[in-house]
């Protein structure tokens, strides 16, 4: 394997994984110092809102009219409002038929009407700044309906950033129930102006910062405290608390919303046959409607005990906020779902810091780390890691804590899409290599194997059990003799491509070629349980071959013949050679007998010779005959040989008549009867004109008839390497 191809692409990865964990750590610090800030926050706001959203789409996908956002898994993580929840809306309706601004007298009027349905609380998120338009009268019928009440809370202006205060008009500061500010939206402005995190307490400014400012509340309970928002002081009229008593409940840090989701409602259910809708988090009551007693059975009984928001709905007279669940939304609506939080405890709960920023940190480098695994077995990790996380991120949801899960999908998702890409790159170059390296020896089924999963792939000096061949062209030095080199060249290239085409067709692969041999192997570098079949095979069927060539290739006067030696054992498989310089080959002992064997064909003149480590198991599969043993040189241990000449059965007739006399005579033979095996060799040559080994035995048994041998081991010894 192209070990310098993996290398460097491992450090580039390496080096990615430190540059980006080195990152994140310092988004995590800016972010953890600039709570609003930070590309990564941007990133989890727009997985927040699909979170939210995608219960709804799934809803269309299945169409089920029914579904909202709490469709399936949406019952998990969203909830509806809290119908205790109402808005008095000032919208078009009231606009239309009042003016804007319109009286202070007839907001005395709704909050009579109000009471009278027996709501608990009522919050004016309307500015009286300015004097009325319509004269004194009309705001002390306004100051005078706050006092009576008793349940009113009126708004005063803070500009944080001059730090300047416009009080209500005369009389209504203490008339009030209590003082509160409508701009709790500190945390406005994190990549999408969506108010995620709301104060329910100033952390800016207090009571007794506020000159002029006369409100009921004792300075013990109210002086040192942050100016409230809305949604505190409803909470504290609600439950008839005072307003330190819900500041030591929820303290006075900024808390995360937890949104709840918009429904379609009529607009006017008072009315008859008014087919106007209302899309909105909260039911919303038209002022006017409430002034005219407009009001639907079903509206007079949700006001009983109901916290009223009062604020602005209709189009350009409103503050607009984005949420999670619409594009623009009444700010008023921001405090009723505050408010909704806070009576129902479902604030987001941060996840522990420290642990969310190891996790994040650790989610870096689980793909990192999968390098050395292939890219489908990295996908299946990384994908179930998201799946995991993203179940994590929904039932903790549900728990009401705030997991941040599209940190997980960039902090995962960016090294994931580095790493499959660098690995791609880095495979392909190796398959490129691969193909460049075996596709000259290899067949092309092996070739696609090892391409495919490079693992399969070992080339380091490796010792196994394999089987070696050689094949060698006899005569070629009298070839190249008689023959141009440039035919010479032409009809070797002729017989060495069939045969190694033959070759590959086996699942060999190709060692090398030495002149007119060709060496080749089998059993790397793929596994192969059949080796030792396979080279035989490739063997007979060269054989077969190099009949047809020698009548095909008419050009050539001369017909040569191929001699082949098959051998099996353990050798040693793998890149040798120099440092610049290098080929995929075996070695050892048993490579040795196999080019032995090769050459011992000349003893016998036989066509294939293998040994007993090769054929003893191969004996049912081949029609064959045994040679003999012999003894090569530089061996002291014989080796019993064979000469397969077809798969069982197929061998030729005369081949069959010629086997049959053959083991007979050889039978004979090895049983010292010198002279009956004369005769069935003969018989044998008789009916295979020109059989080598049967010529061999004939003179065998005609010398060993004369002058029998004394203490033979049955063995021939090989004088030469052949």
């Amino acid at each position: 394997m192209n070990k310098t191809t993996h290398g460097n692409s491992g450090k580039i990865v390496l080096l990615f994984g430190f540059i980006f964990t080195g990152l994140i750590t310092f988004t995590l610090l800016y972010q953890w110092a600039n709570p609003s800030g930070g590309w990564l926050r941007g990133i989890n706001n727009a997985w927040v809102n699909l979170r939210l959203n995608s219960p709804a789409y799934l809803a269309v996908v299945f169409k089920d009219e029914a579904g909202l956002f709490d469709y399936s898994y949406g019952k998990l993580i969203n909830k509806p409002a809290d119908p205790r929840i109402i808005i008095a809306a000032i919208d078009s309706h009231t606009l239309n038929t009042l003016g804007y601004p319109f009286p202070r007298k007839y907001y005395g009027k709704m909050i009579e009407n109000l009471n009278k349905l027996g709501v608990k609380s009522i919050v004016m998120d309307v500015f009286t700044i300015d004097p009325d338009r319509a004269g004194p009268e009309s705001e002390r019928q306004y100051v005078q309906a706050v006092e009576k009440a008793g349940n009113v809370t009126s708004i005063i202006d803070w500009d944080r950033n001059n730090k300047t205060y416009q009080l209500p008009i005369k009389g209504l500061d203490i008339a009030s129930k209590y003082i509160a500010i409508p701009n709790m939206d500190k945390t406005v402005g994190q990549s999408d102006n969506v108010v995620r995190k709301v104060y329910l307490f100033d952390p800016d400014t207090t009571y007794s910062d506020v000159p002029g400012l006369k409100i009921k509340c004792p300075k013990t309970e109210c002086g040192p405290l942050g100016l409230a928002g809305l949604a505190a002081v409803s909470y504290a009229v609600y439950h008839g608390m005072k307003l330190n008593e819900v500041y030591s409940i929820f303290g006075g840090d900024s808390l995360s919303l937890n949104f709840r989701f918009p429904k379609v409602r009529k607009s006017h259910p008072g009315w008859e046959n008014d087919p106007s809708t209302t899309y909105s988090l909260y039911q919303q009551i038209s002022v006017k409607d409430i002034l005219d007693g407009k009001l639907s059975k079903e509206q007079k009984e949700s006001l009983k005990g109901s916290m009223i928001l009062v604020g602005a709905t209709a189009i350009g007279a409103y503050d607009h906020y984005p949420s999670p669940f619409q594009a623009n939304m009444p700010g008023v609506e921001i405090h009723a779902n505050t408010l909704d939080n806070m009576i129902n405890g479902d604030f987001l709960k941060p996840v522990n810091g420290l642990l969310f920023s190891l996790l994040v940190l650790a989610s870096i480098w689980l793909p990192i780390w999968l390098i050395r695994y292939s890219i489908s077995v990295i996908t299946m990790v990384v994908g179930a890691a998201f799946v995991l996380l993203l179940g994590l991120d929904i039932l903790l949801l549900n728990r009401q804590y705030d997991f941040a899960f599209g940190y997980y999908v960039v902090c995962m998702g960016l090294p994931f899409v580095f790493v499959t890409v660098n690995k791609a790159l880095a495979e392909g170059q190796e398959k490129k290599w691969i193909k460049n390296t075996f596709g000259q020896y290899l067949s092309p089924k092996v070739v696609d194997i090892i391409t495919k999963d490079p693992s399969k792939l070992s080339l380091g000096g490796e010792k196994r059990d394999m089987t070696a061949f050689f094949l060698d062209l006899a005569g070629f030095t009298t070839m190249s003799e008689k023959m141009t080199p440039e035919e010479l060249t032409t009809m070797l290239n002729e017989y060495l491509s069939a045969f190694t085409e033959i070759i590959l067709k086996h699942d060999g692969t190709v060692d090398k070629y030495i002149g007119d041999c060709i060496v080749a192997f089998w059993n790397a570098p793929l596994d192969q349980a059949d080796h030792k079949k396979l080279a035989l095979l490739a063997a007979v069927d060269c054989q077969v071959e190099m009949g047809r060539l020698n009548e095909a290739l008419t050009q050539y006067t001369i017909k040569p013949a191929a001699r082949v030696g098959v051998n099996s054992g353990p050798m040693v498989v793998g890149n040798m050679g120099s440092k610049t310089r290098l080929s995929y080959t075996v070695m050892g002992d048993a490579v040795n007998l196999s080019s032995r064997l090769e050459g011992a064909n000349k003893f016998f003149h036989s066509k294939i010779m293998t040994s007993e480590a090769t054929f003893a198991e191969l004996k049912d599969v081949f029609d064959y005959r045994y040679l003999g043993s012999i003894r090569v040189v530089g061996k002291a241990i014989p080796v019993r040989v064979y000469e397969p000449f077809a798969r069982k059965g197929e061998a030729a007739p005369e081949i069959k008549a010629m086997l049959k006399s053959y083991e007979a005579g050889i039978e004979k033979f090895y049983k010292a009867d010198y002279a009956g095996s004369l005769k069935d060799f003969q018989a044998a040559l008789a009916a295979r004109p020109n059989d080598g080994p049967s010529q061999f035995y004939i003179e065998q048994a005609e010398l060993y008839i004369k002058e029998p041998p004394k203490d033979w081991d049955q063995s021939f010894n090989l004088t030469s390497k052949g």
